[in-house]
């Protein structure tokens, strides 16, 4: 056993029995790359760095396999007004409950997420980045003060100076209508 401040890090299992992983109370430690998750990869400025996994699968009070976690990462998304890197740290804790079928699912207490698993198994990876997708701002962007966007549109040399008034492109049709009720 090794000592020191170090954490130790678990392989992530992709595909889990959630109710033999609550049953055996599995707590799972585990990082992974970002580019695992293709479509939070896609959403990303640069998919680089990693995302941080802390699970706890048990079996609740009233007999219902759950898990809580928490999934941390820090992401550069795009910024909508000016198109450049937003740093957006992702703090999203987790409460699901598992069940077997659709009448299963009303048992879970509201205080968790109920999932209905199929096949007796779930993909945790795609359970893990539904929740830091869901967890993104809906549109990423920097403080206003931060942001490129604003301080280009306060540049005076931008700004370009609007004509007085503008002539209208059909004002010549208006003629033609006019010499022909003549």
């Amino acid at each position: 056993m090794t000592t020191g401040s170090a954490k130790e890090y678990q392989r992530l299992p992709f595909k889990v029995d959630p109710f033999r992983f609550a049953h055996d109370a599995v707590e799972l430690d585990s990082r992974l790359p970002l580019t695992q998750m293709k479509r939070l990869s896609a959403m990303l400025y640069q998919p680089d760095g990693t995302v941080s996994i802390s699970l706890a699968f048990a079996v609740d009070a009233l007999g219902i396999s759950i898990l809580r976690g928490r999934v941390q990462a820090s992401l550069d998304l795009i910024c909508q007004r000016c198109l450049e890197p937003v740093h957006v740290d992702i703090d999203a804790p987790l409460a699901l409950g598992f069940a077997r079928s659709e009448a299963g699912l009303e048992q879970v207490s509201s205080e968790f997420e109920a999932i209905q698993v199929e096949d007796g198994q779930v993909n945790l990876l795609d359970l893990l980045e539904d929740e830091i997708m869901l967890a993104l701002p809906q549109i990423p962007r920097h403080e206003e003060n931060e942001c490129q966007a604003s301080t280009m549109a306060d540049a005076p040399e931008i700004i370009e100076a609007r004509p007085e008034k503008r002539e209208n492109p059909f004002s010549v049709l208006a003629g033609l209508k006019v010499d022909k009720e003549n």
